[in-house]
């Protein structure tokens, strides 16, 4: 009878792990996507720039990012580590942008300004990284190079990425005091939230930076002695 209950958990796990396997890479795979696509659409002769890209991604990146909500029930049920408090504050404020900002007010102000331009390269750029570690993560693999990106590009793309979102829901007042005059009042009140949720979350990734390169700094010395 134990070992059933061990062969069942041991399977459970397997299963688990496939899942997180599958999810981390294809998430990997679909910002690695929208960056491509975005940065080709830039690149490109007569796109109309940074204001036209909206037409371009905005629907791809929509529904990437609506799929990171399936995070909220991989804490939920202890997939993973993260804490479900973090998880849904983080989800919940990318959805905000993709649905209650940039898909629901279809004015120049939001959809062609260059701050959607900038989240859009701050918002990939972290979740390919993101996602490549996890997933090579699972597979007992830490390149280091890697674990460096992961722990470093924050320091550039997180105020970028946060500034850039904060920036977008300012555009949209003047539309949602028009439209829906208490969601103007909500949204002025999550603008006063964006700079110390910042700095939590600035300060958390500061602590996450030191522990994670010391260590790896600690290893490399211990391999050359």
């Amino acid at each position: 009878m134990a070992n059933s209950s061990k062969n069942k958990s041991a399977g459970s796990s397997g299963l688990v792990k496939a899942y997180l396997l599958f999810y981390n890479f294809a998430s990997c795979a679909a910002w690695g996507h929208v960056l491509l696509r975005a940065a080709s659409h830039l690149a490109a002769e007569e796109s109309g720039g940074f204001a036209t890209l909206y037409s371009a991604i905005g629907d791809e990146l929509l529904w990437v990012q609506t799929g990171a909500a399936l995070e909220i029930l991989h804490s939920l049920f202890g997939l993973v580590r993260s804490p479900v408090g973090t998880t849904v504050t983080q989800v919940f404020s990318r959805l905000l942008l993709v649905w209650g900002i940039c898909n629901q007010f279809h004015v120049p102000a939001v959809q062609s300004h260059w701050a959607y331009t900038s989240m859009t390269f701050a918002w990939s750029i972290t979740e390919v990284v993101r996602y490549l570690f996890y997933g090579l993560n699972l597979l007992g693999q830490q390149p280091s190079w890697l674990l460096w990106c992961r722990y470093t590009f924050f320091l550039v793309l997180y105020p970028i990425g946060a500034g850039s979102e904060a920036m977008l829901v300012y555009q949209a007042l003047p539309a949602a005091d028009a439209l829906y005059p208490y969601y103007g009042y909500i949204l002025r009140a999550i603008l006063l939230v964006y700079p110390p949720g910042l700095g939590v979350m600035y300060t958390h990734m500061l602590g996450q930076r030191k522990r994670y390169l010391r260590a790896q700094a600690l290893d490399k010395g211990k391999k050359r002695q």
